[in-house]
């Protein structure tokens, strides 16, 4: 069995000594948060998570924007723009994550930085609603609304909308797979998944992975159980397949894919079978397990091996925009 730093061997693995530093008191942080998901707890978070990131602050400029979607709503987002890209580049429409319950703009925000920077692409991160004040499926809808405002607003954004991909990391990788499953087969889908460690089902405790990371490191199956709660309280909701996307029908509507799932982390099993089922279904996917990481690696770039691994799933989105440019430029169809 696993421990909260990830320092004890579990499943042939453990963290370095300098990630288990940083997940022993983010796994204590993060069980407090997911039960209590207050206004106050996410503050805290905004100040916990960015200096594990603070060396790529200055690696994109980034400028504030707000999204109106149908029926009113207003959400915010951020627009990142790393050094030599055009006014024709491609945009990476990301999800955060944090359970739909946690995570902002402002925790993932070196990590946008950095994923433009090496993917060489302008990330619109999106600030959808979070439960429990907005439970399943709010956050769905706006990341889909979020995902047709970019593409209705390409131009002024200074991106190709034949080259717009969506992507997320835990929480935000589900809805990032939900948007490319739920825009309409008439209307401009994403060009790429960029999916990492990505929740596909609800059921938590269905996975091998859950039991062997039961403690950690950084998410615990009880953080992740809490955090389902709260966002889909009734079975019913936990069983729809836009949030069980692992579920889905009409899984070879998917773009080419990229999925990226941790060695040390309850939900990996289960991100891994997604990209089974997406092969199974005639998608093109690479999957690939960054062994001896945990959950949230992608927020840890201070640390080098995990800055090395979250620019190995850059390098996949950086591949996965330019195949998109070459469909687009042989006069084909991104759907």
């Amino acid at each position: 069995m696993s421990s909260l730093t990830g320092f004890k061997k579990a499943d042939g693995q453990r963290l370095n000594p300098a990630l288990a530093a940083m997940c022993g008191p983010s796994t204590l942080t993060l069980n407090i948060a997911s039960r209590w998901p207050t206004p106050a707890i996410r503050r805290v978070l905004d100040v916990t998570f960015p200096p594990f990131s603070v060396n790529h602050k200055d690696d994109a400029a980034m400028r504030e924007l707000t999204i109106d979607l149908p029926g009113g709503a207003r959400i915010p987002a951020r627009l990142y723009e790393p050094p030599g890209v055009g006014a024709d580049a491609p945009l990476l429409v990301f999800y955060h994550g944090g359970g739909f319950i946690l995570g902002s703009l402002v925790t993932h925000a070196n990590t946008c930085r950095f994923t433009a920077a090496q993917a060489g692409c302008k990330v619109l991160a999106v600030g959808y609603r979070k439960a429990p004040e907005h439970p399943f499926p709010t956050a769905l809808e706006d990341s889909i609304g979020a995902f047709r405002w970019a593409v209705a607003h390409a131009a002024e954004l200074g991106v190709d909308a034949s080259r717009i991909a969506v992507g997320g990391d835990s929480a935000g990788g589900n809805l990032a797979a939900g948007v490319a499953l739920g825009v309409d087969p008439d209307e401009t889908g994403p060009c790429f998944a960029w999916l990492i460690y990505p929740l596909v089902d609800a059921d938590i405790t269905a996975w091998p992975s859950a039991r062997l990371f039961a403690r950690g490191p950084l998410l615990s199956r009880a953080n992740a159980q809490d955090m389902v709660d709260h966002y889909a309280p009734g079975q019913q909701d936990r069983r729809d397949p836009r949030l069980s996307v692992l579920h889905a029908d009409g899984l070879d509507r998917m773009p080419p894919a990229y999925v990226a799932t941790a060695g040390m982390d309850p939900i990996r099993d289960q991100g891994e079978a997604f990209a089974d089922r997406l092969r199974e279904a005639g998608v093109d996917v690479q999957c690939d397990r960054f062994a001896n990481m945990p959950h949230g690696f992608d927020l840890m770039l201070i640390e080098p091996q995990a800055e090395r691994a979250t620019a190995a799933t850059c390098a996949a989105l950086a591949r996965g925009l330019a195949a998109a440019a070459h469909v687009a430029h042989a006069g084909g169809v991104a759907t």
